[in-house]
């Protein structure tokens, strides 16, 4: 009943609705959790089928532990198609509140603290899954961060915390596929687009560089950890807007570019 009503697009029972979605949004199947149940909830809560309490209720039930936080540590099985997709669908919502206002300053400041947790704690890092679609965990918690940083609530205070996370996730021997990089870039740029390059986060990138630089060997997992790090920061250098901070990027590139 649920996969009909989605293809058809009805969305009359709308409680029923979110019920059935939320115990599928991680559907091992791809064309239910990702076509069906995905653009489902974008279309739900971006042309207005839900009041402020439903979509401040749907936030509150996803950013939980039960959904976008739900055996996070976990490696390798379907348990990240839950984490992955929530943290979709909560990007969707916290986008929603920038034009309707439903969430609270310390719902934007909670989300922040979960994503941060998540990205510290998130194992499994696949992105394309051959029989099940996208896990991709990295890249859809790196579009929600950007969803938190640019939401007119997100406090400068939370700044370091946030780019000390990101960094995390980069500084990594993880071998990186699918855009993550790229994507974790983003929320990167927009918060040194909207706050200015701090010493701290320089110093952290320089320290990651310096530690590289001064090994006698390199093994294949440093190589891939300062490739990691290399495209990240050549990613943010174009995503920058002032001359000043793509100067002190460039510099870090410099070191770096072979």
């Amino acid at each position: 009943m649920l996969i009909e009503k989605l293809e058809e697009k009805n969305y009359s029972n709308i409680e029923f609705l979110l019920k059935e979605m939320l115990v599928n949004i991680g559907n091992t199947n791809p064309y239910i959790r990702d076509k069906l149940i995905y653009n489902a909830f974008l279309e739900i809560i971006t042309n207005n089928y839900l009041t402020n309490v439903q979509l401040k209720n749907l936030f509150e039930q996803l950013v939980t532990n039960q959904y976008f936080l739900y055996k996070i540590g976990s490696k390798n099985n379907d348990t990240v198609y839950v984490r992955s997709f929530s943290a979709l669908t909560l990007g969707i919502l916290i986008n929603k509140d920038k034009k309707k206002s439903f969430l609270e300053k310390n719902h934007i400041s909670f989300c922040l603290d979960k994503t941060c947790f998540f990205l510290l704690n998130e194992q499994d890092r696949r992105g394309f899954t051959n029989e099940k679609g996208w896990a991709h965990s990295i890249a859809h918690c790196a579009d929600l961060l950007d969803e938190i940083v640019t939401h007119p609530l997100f406090e400068q205070n939370l700044y370091e915390k946030t780019l000390q996370s990101i960094l995390f996730c980069v500084n990594d021997s993880f071998l990186y596929e699918d855009d993550e990089i790229e994507r974790l870039s983003t929320p990167s740029a927009a918060l040194i687009n909207r706050y200015g390059l701090s010493q701290e986060y320089l110093n952290t990138l320089d320290r990651l560089i310096s530690n590289f630089l001064l090994k006698k060997s390199y093994s294949h997992l440093d190589t891939r950890i300062m490739s990691n790090v290399r495209n990240y920061v050549r990613a943010i250098y174009f995503k920058v807007d002032l001359e000043e901070n793509k100067l002190m990027l460039f510099n870090l590139l410099k070191e770096i570019t072979t």
